[in-house]
């Protein structure tokens, strides 16, 4: 009796366990596939540079930010560049200079993650941890 109650609870697991393996973000190692490349010079704040291309916002083309009491996003592609500056709280004031020659202040959320790769291997890097991302055409 004593098995038949092991052999019941092994088998009622499997699909716990097996729904599990879909939690969390992208897998480590890869990068979000997108529908456009878009390909930027990425800067940290200890001042090294990374050529990226397939880069993302969280797997997201565009950059996601607070705008007063709103949401904004706004596409690489309409984007030069973009200058974050120091951490406040959750957030970091990023100024964005679009192609038009407008500037846009937004918050980013500190923890967002950028995803890119090197043509080498994968690259993520969180917001707190940017200083500038150019975008390259």
């Amino acid at each position: 009796m004593r098995s038949l109650l092991k052999l019941i609870l092994a088998f009622s697991s499997v699909p716990l366990l097996m729904g599990m393996g879909g939690l969390g973000g992208v897998p480590e190692g890869t990068v979000p596939k997108t529908d456009e490349n878009i390909k930027v010079r990425i800067s940290d704040r200890s001042g090294v540079t990374t050529d990226l291309n397939e880069f993302s916002m969280d797997g997201n083309v565009f950059l996601e930010g607070r705008r007063g009491d709103g949401k904004m996003n706004v596409f690489f592609r309409d984007l030069q560049e973009v200058a974050f500056g120091q951490v406040s709280g959750d957030e970091v004031p990023a100024e964005l200079l679009l192609k038009s020659g407008s500037r846009i202040q937004l918050e980013v959320r500190k923890r967002v993650v950028f995803y890119g790769s090197t043509g080498y291997g994968a690259y993520r890097i969180t917001a707190r941890d940017v200083s500038r991302i150019v975008i390259v055409e």
